[in-house]
């Protein structure tokens, strides 16, 4: 039976304003970061873990500002839609501070993440908490498959790739509102209005944020079209402020075998005396190296386990955190937890990928990277199409996001001559 969902707060008995609702979004997001801020500068550790959850609490409660744009039940049993629903406000609030803010502040208070990675600026910690930013970690980062994906671009390239990506998004939204697509063409139609949505929401921040706070930062997306394994596609080719989110917070605890970060004891930040210890502890464990390579394969074979159980714990979270979002869209998971299994599945179909490719090598039958590109992207859109884009669909959830950007676009188109009678006036 669905609920009676639109469970919009209020504040005193009053009606909000979509504006006065941002506002308040901005202002608690930089209070939470500033209490962040305080909690972790100088020591982390478990006290400081307990320390966000009051921010936890506060960051579930946020996307409930926005109206859901549904207001009971019909007869029928569907939730009846209504004017003035704010459904991607809510869900990009859910993601941004219920996701990402969230896993960013168990990681600081870890040592773990991007707000650990040096002693930033107020304004840049509150940047790199509540928006999708992910810091650029220089030359010691992992390099990417092409030099020229190192960085974004300046903030010039960024905002005409802001304006490109605004394009497009209106360019799907007003296709997807047309009669008669077929099912084959409007999930193409929805991959390419989500990545454009998503960059939309990322590129924007950091074409205005680059530069005034001096931030050098990594590349949200490299080309998902050029993707040449599933391994890669999520990795680094797909939505890195979510994956660098489960990574620091979910994947490198696994495969060190510890929450805390081994760059600093438990409730102390570290010091030269005890870098050295490390220092001279990584020498001796090298100089016995060798000496002892039954036990490093053993080593070996336990990282390894580490590492799967680490991805697919990653891929269970990012489902999980996907049926929330849906939750705060919808009022209800989707059907038969469809999205729960869609991310799910990415960790079994990577691990088949990576056997598949090492046998075919091995043959010496390793496919040319046009036909892996090939694949990638026909398993995606396959698994995509049936667990993550029809449930979406049979909820209504893209036509209701459609036609609230649909009004959104066409506030935006009629605003220079609202505020031109204005001035005349």
């Amino acid at each position: 039976m669905q609920p009676a969902f639109d469970t919009e707060l209020s504040v005193a008995g009053l009606h909000l304003s979509w504006a006065t609702k941002l506002a308040l979004i901005v202002a608690w997001s930089f209070a939470s970061a500033a209490w962040l801020r305080c909690c972790c500068s100088s020591r982390t550790g478990w006290l400081q873990l307990a320390a966000t959850l009051p921010l936890f609490a506060a960051n579930a409660a946020a996307p409930l500002l926005f109206s859901t744009g549904l207001a009971g039940s019909s007869l029928e049993g569907d939730l009846v839609e209504v004017a003035g629903g704010e459904p991607v406000s809510r869900a990009f609030t859910a993601f941004l501070l219920t996701w990402l803010a969230n896993f960013k502040a168990v990681a600081a208070a870890v040592n773990r993440g991007p707000l650990a990675q040096q002693p930033w600026t107020v304004m840049q910690y509150w940047a790199l908490y509540c928006l999708p930013l992910v810091p650029s970690a220089g030359p010691t980062r992992r390099k990417l498959r092409r030099a020229h994906h190192d960085s974004p671009g300046s903030s010039a390239e960024l905002l005409l790739r802001w304006l490109l990506k605004a394009a497009v998004t209106a360019a799907v939204v007003f296709a997807l509102l047309l009669p008669g697509i077929p099912p084959f063409f409007k999930t193409c139609l929805y991959c390419v209005g989500l990545y454009t949505m998503l960059g939309v929401v990322m590129d924007g921040p950091a074409a205005l944020l680059l530069r005034p706070l001096r931030l050098s930062l990594a590349p949200h997306f490299l080309p998902p079209w050029d993707a040449p394994s599933l391994a890669a596609f999520w990795g680094t080719h797909w939505n890195q402020a979510a994956s660098n989110a489960l990574r620091t917070t979910l994947y490198e605890p696994i495969v060190q075998g510890s929450l805390l970060s081994p760059a600093s004891p438990a409730g102390h930040a570290a010091s030269p005396a005890a870098k050295h210890r490390r220092r001279s502890a990584r020498l001796a464990a090298a100089t016995a190296a060798g000496a002892a390579a039954a036990a490093g394969a053993a080593e070996r074979e336990i990282s390894e386990t580490r590492r799967v159980v680490g991805m697919a714990a990653c891929f269970l979270a990012s489902g999980a955190v996907h049926e929330l979002i849906f939750w705060y869209v919808q009022g209800s998971c989707t059907r038969h937890l469809s999205w729960l299994w869609f991310f799910t599945g990415q960790a079994p179909l990577i691990l088949l990928e990576r056997v598949l490719l090492r046998k075919l090598r091995k043959l010496g039958l390793a496919p040319p990277e046009m036909l892996r590109i090939v694949a990638t992207l026909g398993v995606l859109l396959a698994s995509a199409h049936w667990l993550f884009f029809l449930p979406a669909e049979a909820a209504g959830v893209p036509a209701r996001f459609a036609e609230s950007m649909r009004h959104s676009f066409a506030a935006l188109a009629t605003a220079p001559a609202t505020l031109l009678a204005s001035v005349r006036q």
